[in-house]
């Protein structure tokens, strides 16, 4: 896609090169503060915008230069897109809050959100009257090295969601698990064939990016907002640079030193969440209640039903030939902890037909007519997802053995985020021996959930607090991931204002539960 240039991106023909190099540094940027000699590292330059979203957003861009190895350079230079929204400040602002930029750390891990222009206008309002910045962090797509396994879109249980070979490709969990783990072996391999240091694409090294972005654009502090995984790597860089942060915003966080405990203990939390949405609607109904009279009880026995009679769906592929999709107990509830969000107001009457044998709706809650035979993750460098989720592991990083017990004991571990498959990557992270302690800090920061939110619900930062004693968390009702609201933004600015107040979150409840479905729906 040819990128059409900003306002501040103009380009100059008949001025000598080095003098409009220097008339576009000092007119037309906002220039780090400190020289940079051409070939230093670290350093940033001005550059054109890696994506059209941010040259019509009008966004300051640069490239970052760094080492890959920090501790240990090993000569490959790694080249960040940096991209900077500054607003011009009030002339009676004074206020001090927004002198602190905010630092955008994206999620996924790996998805890059600089050509999504809803995205970065989102974020442009979550801050205010705020510099922002944000950027691709090593190994991303607009990143060099970029850190590609496109293979691993067409089995991934992250990516490729309901259909993946982790849930729908036989009834077997141990060919479910084969048709997965030789392609994350093959990516590490191919990462090393190209002479990627892999070990070195995890949050300890994102942090001392970020921090030399920091220095080199002469913040003294920031203020870190992070989405799901990105959380999970502010409070790294809260550990190893703790007098850069101010404050920080914890958008729907996945933190690191929890993710990474073993896949069964995982999927039996968010479990709960089923339940805990199922108590709910008996509580708001007795329509409901007089449904599900042993509501605890609904989850496993759905479960249990599907196990003994799957549902089947056959679907067509690219040459015309028909293939089947099975759709087991386990399937269920992996397809439930991704669509719980969408779901949750049909849930109890979908659970009940299951149990009564009626199948009628699960073409519709299995998503079958939505099908790819062939799937890509457009916005994601799968390699680095890999890199990051299992470097980050250090030296907790399972077996095969661990793995695959793991999945003999609870098959729904396939469908769930990844940790389990870090098995088959080639080698632990280079991150320090305490990674995956506990963050112990007294920064502010505030935690934001969504009540639908299987994956990332409070009670993260229930566990965050016990050793950060400044951190707020607030549940946003009938929210998922990612929960987008005008309170989200009033909440967020009013935090950064003051990160020391305790948040008004009374507008928490202002998106109302869906009426429930108790009734199937007619045709």
């Amino acid at each position: 896609m040819k990128l059409t240039p900003s306002p501040h991106q103009h380009h100059v023909f008949f001025i000598p090169l080095a003098l409009a190099s220097l008339l576009l540094v000092a007119v037309f940027w906002h220039s780090p503060a400190h020289a940079q000699a051409s070939g230093q590292v670290p350093r940033l330059e001005p550059s054109e915008c890696a994506t059209q979203a941010l040259s019509e957003l009008q966004a300051q861009c640069y490239t970052f230069y760094g080492q890959e190895n920090w501790d240990e350079p090993n000569g490959t230079i790694i080249e960040l897109p940096v991209a900077v929204f500054d607003p011009e400040a009030e002339a009676a602002s004074g206020e001090s809050s927004a002198d602190v930029p905010v630092v955008f750390f994206p999620g996924g891990p790996g998805y890059s959100s600089l050509g999504n222009r809803e995205y970065l206008e989102q974020l442009l309002k979550d801050v205010g009257n705020r510099t922002l910045v944000t950027m691709d962090h090593r190994g991303f797509i607009h990143a060099k090295p970029t850190l590609r396994c496109p293979n691993y879109a067409a089995v991934s249980p992250y990516h490729n969601i309901i259909h993946t070979p982790a849930i729908a490709s036989s009834l077997d969990p141990m060919e479910r698990l084969d048709s997965i783990t030789g392609v994350v072996a093959n990516c590490y391999r191919k990462l090393r064939a190209e002479g990627v240091e892999v070990s070195q694409y995890n949050s300890y090294t994102v942090s001392r990016d970020v921090d030399e972005i920091r220095r080199l654009l002469d913040y003294d502090k920031i203020d870190a907002f992070g989405s799901s995984t990105g959380s999970g790597t502010v409070l790294s860089y809260i550990q190893y640079h703790p007098d850069s942060v101010r404050a920080a915003i914890l958008g729907w966080p996945w933190f690191i030193n929890l993710r990474n405990r073993a896949p069964v203990d995982e999927l039996y939390t968010a479990k709960q969440t089923f339940t805990d949405t199922l108590a709910l609607c008996v509580a708001q109904s007795e329509g409901c209640r007089d449904m599900l009279p042993a509501w605890f009880l609904a989850i496993d026995r759905t479960r249990r039903n599907l196990d003994g009679r799957p549902f089947v769906a056959s679907v067509e592929e690219p040459d015309g030939s028909e293939k089947p999709l099975y759709f087991d107990g386990a399937a269920f509830l992996d397809t439930l902890y991704l669509m719980l969000a969408s779901d949750y107001a049909v849930l109890p009457s979908l659970i009940t037909d299951i149990e009564q044998g009626d199948y009628s709706r699960l073409k519709d809650f299995f998503l079958i007519d939505q099908y790819d035979p062939e799937p890509e993750a457009p916005n994601y460098a799968l390699g680095y997802f890999l890199a990051h989720v299992c470097n980050d592991m250090g030296t907790n990083r399972p077996t095969p053995q661990d793995s695959i017990a793991a999945v003999k004991r609870e098959p729904a571990v396939l469908g769930f985020e990844p940790p389990w498959l870090c098995a088959w990557w080639g080698g632990n992270g280079d991150v320090p021996t305490e990674h995956n302690d506990p963050l112990v800090s007294d920064v502010p920061a505030l935690a934001i959930h969504g009540q639908m939110d299987p994956c990332c619900g409070t009670r993260w930062s229930e566990h965050a607090a016990r050793t950060m004693p400044n951190l707020q968390f607030v549940e946003f009702q009938a929210m998922g991931h990612n929960p987008v609201t005008e309170c989200r933004s009033t909440m967020i600015q009013d935090f950064l204002d003051d990160p020391q107040a305790t948040v008004d979150d009374s507008c928490k409840d202002e998106v109302s539960l869906e009426p429930w479905v108790l009734e199937k729906t007619e045709e």
